[in-house]
């Protein structure tokens, strides 16, 4: 190696440290100055290596006055021969997981929020270190272990095989590559099932990340990565909030509705038809077939039904802003069903099951039920786009028709349209602020 002069003890110390892992030699030009003047700690430390490892310094003069970038500056040229370490690697680290116990976090909920990217790219870089050690600890001690005593023979393989899960084993020569993209597939996919990291994410989005899962065996679990990956993902949340939400607007407003023809009335609203299919009711039945298991008559509120209740919540949130205090939606759940219990009070809504296999929410929020309404009427064109916006003296003779149709008929807001433009920075919410407001 020939490193800068200007910081080449930095660099012959860490390859010195780097080749003590597994032995080898360094051999390095290095500026004489730097170990003629030891006034700084860095050198000393590097002088005392040096003496501990017995190199071999030798002092040269005038070896680049005729190079192509010139300079009489005196260099050391340094050779060194660092043994391999004794000791395994394997116990070692047992030694320093003693020191990691107190560390651990098997238990996602258990790390600090903020610090659990920090905390599993820490675990993930041990685990990788740790395996890493072992298959070289194996590849050593191979040699002497073999099936038969005669060494010569190239079919004399070890009697320990040490491989990978459906995968490469000591014979491919690709061990550790295969080990470590094992590795990072692992904790790619803890990271997209931490609660913590998905929490902004519908259940769609989740579902798109998990399937690229496979791909991520050749990136780096690395503190950047994840980062980038956090930022093409706040790119798709908010059209993927907003996709969602208007989705279960339709699904709430009149795809569950038992009016049959409210659903083929034409909303926008140059060509208004009341009907209560444009708004979602403070109550509504949606059909839960999966929830009962009829065999053994006990309630078990499924994958299904979480996901829907996950995302009812997770829209109602991003609208919320974070004006209300967080309730588990799963722990709720899962007591519930210890405990055979069919009505559970969540963060916004309350629900029923029934045995028939359906679920009613009531939801307990007005206002931001209305928001939600407000918000859906908006993007499906429902709305003038002047709604919340102007004042009733402002507005044309249509507009006002559309306005007074969404307030006053049978069952509508419980707020009046002035209610709504003096309070406009709840209600009326432009796309570009949902990502915020659900952070």
């Amino acid at each position: 190696m020939n490193p800068p002069f200007s910081d080449g003890d930095k660099h012959l110390v860490k390859a010195i440290e780097m080749q003590e892992v597994f032995g080898g030699s360094v051999v390095c030009l290095l500026n004489a100055e730097t170990l003629k003047n030891p006034h700084t700690n860095l050198r000393k430390t590097l002088i005392r290596r040096l003496e501990e490892l017995n190199a071999e310094i030798e002092y040269l003069s005038g070896e680049f006055e005729n190079a192509e970038r010139k300079t009489s500056v005196e260099v050391a040229l340094i050779k060194i021969v660092i043994p391999g370490r004794e000791n395994s690697f394997i116990i070692d680290h047992l030694e320093k997981a003693k020191e990691r116990e107190q560390q651990e976090f098997a238990e996602p909920s258990a790390v600090v929020q903020g610090d659990f990217i920090k905390a599993i790219i820490e675990r993930y870089n041990y685990e990788i270190n740790a395996g890493v050690n072992l298959i070289n600890e194996y590849l050593k001690i191979s040699p002497y272990i073999l099936r038969e005593i005669d060494k010569e023979n190239k079919f004399n393989d070890p009697i320990l095989e040490l491989k990978i899960r459906n995968g490469a084993n000591y014979y491919h020569g690709n061990l550790i590559n295969d080990y470590v993209k094992e590795v990072r597939v692992k904790y790619w996919r803890g990271l997209f099932e931490n609660p913590e990291f998905v929490k902004n994410l519908t259940s769609n989005l989740q579902q798109e990340l998990y399937s690229r899962v496979n791909e991520l065996m050749d990136y780096e679990f690395s503190y950047h990565n994840i980062m980038e990956m956090r930022i093409e993902l706040n790119k798709k949340t908010i059209k993927s909030v907003e996709d969602t939400i208007l989705k279960l607007f339709d699904e709430l407003s009149h795809e569950y509705s038992y009016i049959g023809e409210s659903s083929k009335n034409i909303h926008y609203y140059n060509g208004w038809k009341t009907n209560k299919a444009h708004k979602i009711n403070k109550k509504v039945i949606i059909p839960f077939y999966d929830i009962v298991n009829s065999y053994n008559k006990q309630w078990e509120y499924r994958y299904g039904a979480r996901n829907k209740l996950k995302d009812i919540e997770k829209c109602l949130s991003f609208l919320d802003g974070g004006e209300t205090p967080d309730i588990n939606l799963d722990e709720k759940l899962t007591e519930a069903e210890k405990q055979q219990i069919s009505q559970i009070y969540l963060k916004y809504f309350r629900v029923a099951f029934y045995k028939k296999g359906t679920c009613h929410i009531l939801f307990t929020n007005e206002r931001l039920l209305e928001k939600f309404n407000i918000f859906g009427c908006q993007r499906k064109g429902w709305l003038p786009p002047a709604y919340g916006k102007k004042r009733r003296e402002n507005m044309t003779k249509d507009e006002l028709t559309v306005v007074d149709s969404f307030h006053d008929y049978d069952g509508g807001l419980s707020h009046s349209y002035d209610d709504i433009v003096r309070d406009s920075k709840y209600y009326i919410v432009e796309s570009g602020q949902l990502l915020l407001a659900g952070a």
